[in-house]
């Protein structure tokens, strides 16, 4: 995947006519796609997780990343697989193509059709109140709070301010939405990182401990089995949210690439829901069990205090 994106295999993927059809490159759809996922579900999501489902939460984050990777792959390489190329080189792609096209020979042609219109209907929606809505709102909250300007009318001037920048790029089209992703994304993401290592590293005795706090609240039964399903279903939906494997928008973005092997970009697609969650949002929740503990670990009847376990201690 990495030697992908790298551009290793560029002359082995070009057509017989020398040249790609697609617009954009493999590292350019990657950045587009991870900008739409690295955010609010990297944070306030991994956060609402370990508050609902407790640190365990985070264990199955982890391993819907791991399965998202394999839904991934299939829904960006079924983009690339049924896309349409337009006379002046335009790509049109994504999920109400594949399902028109791919039902259709499968000898659905009316369900693909109305599977197509049902995606393009809950994709908008999902957008505008899954992730414009909450990225936005809490851009507007943060600015507001680093200005010290109230958080009433100045919302509606950042939001105002931050649509007409958004605009700006988004109406040039996927280049320009890949031009300006592929230096935005690698800057945040390696901000973010950063930020995070430098916490964990400042803690370090602390890593096995919140790990072990991790793992033990992943399957304990001490909640009984209910609490053990909720605690699942708490990190699943939460991953879901994070790295949207399985929703269908990233492959609209990945069906832009350069290239005529679909199964390609399947497999540049599946690093997403992997960096995503399973390397950002694990350091995400790793700062947060380590903040919100104090160094204090509670391993059932057992307490470590500064790494050391304490004999009759009592929380």
């Amino acid at each position: 995947s990495i030697n992908v994106v790298r551009g290793k295999y560029d002359d082995v993927e070009k057509s017989d006519s020398g040249s790609n059809d697609g617009e954009v490159s493999h590292f350019q759809a990657l950045a587009t796609a991870v900008s739409g996922t690295v955010g609010n579900g990297n944070i306030a999501g991994v956060a609402l997780a370990i508050a609902l489902g407790g640190p365990g939460a985070t264990f199955w984050m982890i391993i819907c990343g791991l399965i998202g990777m394999s839904s991934k792959f299939v829904e960006c390489t079924l983009g690339v697989q049924y896309r349409d190329v337009g006379d002046d080189g335009t790509i049109y792609g994504g999920p109400m193509y594949y399902l028109t096209k791919g039902l259709k020979e499968k000898g659905f042609k009316t369900l693909g059709k109305v599977a197509a219109v049902f995606f393009a209907i809950f994709c908008i929606g999902g957008s505008f109140g899954g992730g414009n809505a909450a990225q936005s709102n809490q851009a507007a909250l943060q600015i507001a709070s680093m200005l010290g300007m109230s958080s009433g009318s100045s919302g509606t001037i950042i939001g105002v301010v931050l649509a007409c920048v958004v605009g700006v790029v988004i109406i040039g089209g996927i280049k320009r939405i890949a031009s300006v992703t592929e230096k935005i994304v690698p800057f945040m993401a390696i901000i973010y990182v950063m930020a995070c290592l430098f916490i964990i590293l400042s803690n370090f005795s602390y890593i096995d401990d919140a790990f072990g706090l991790i793992f033990l609240n992943a399957f304990s039964m001490q909640a009984g089995f209910g609490g053990l399903v909720g605690v699942l279903i708490v990190g699943f939906q939460r991953a879901a949210f994070s790295n949207e494997a399985g929703a269908g928008s990233a492959s609209i973005a990945h069906s832009a690439v350069k290239t005529k092997y679909a199964a390609s970009e399947g497999i540049v697609a599946l690093l997403e829901p992997f960096i995503d969650t399973v390397v950002i949002c694990t350091m995400t929740a790793l700062v947060i069990i380590m903040y919100n503990s104090g160094g204090v670990f509670e391993y059932g009847s057992d307490i470590i205090i500064n790494g050391e376990r304490v004999e009759g201690a009592v929380l």
